[in-house]
């Protein structure tokens, strides 16, 4: 089975949750092992670590989001609005071309976007609107 990253703004997760219903649901062909971060990584503290990747703080958010992608066949990145920006997103991009190369990387804009881009690391990438069927043939080839 193949196994698929989800890359995204947490601000869309209500797309998120829409693959992962389809995922489940029988009548549909999409189907994967979700290998994006289930839950979020607490602190010494116990509070959501929310650094950047650039802060030493968030080496244990980094060092559980490698091991997930160490085990990812490809990566799916959700572009919302403010995708663009986000630290997070251009890291889990660079880490997974790090691996892998380019050549198993989708980018898909959400419903919404009307505005943002790809992140700049992935401009050189096709951006394909929000389709169902589009991803699931994507998965399997």
């Amino acid at each position: 089975m193949t196994s698929v990253f989800i890359s995204h703004n947490h601000k869309d997760n209500q797309y998120i949750n829409s693959i992962k219903s389809t995922v489940k649901n029988p009548n549909h062909s999409l189907f994967f092992d979700n290998t994006s971060l289930a839950n979020p990584v607490y602190n010494s503290y116990g509070n959501i670590n929310r650094r950047p990747p650039s802060d030493p703080a968030s080496n244990p958010v980094k060092a559980e989001i490698n091991a997930l992608l160490s085990k990812t066949d490809k990566l799916l990145v959700i572009l919302g609005n403010d995708t663009h920006s986000k630290e997070w997103v251009t890291w889990e991009i660079q880490s997974f071309v790090s691996r892998n190369g380019w050549g198993r990387i989708l980018l898909m804009r959400t419903p919404d976007n009307h505005r943002g881009g790809a992140p700049e690391i992935a401009s050189h990438l096709e951006v394909h609107d929000w389709n169902m069927n589009f991803l699931s043939k994507w998965i399997f080839n």
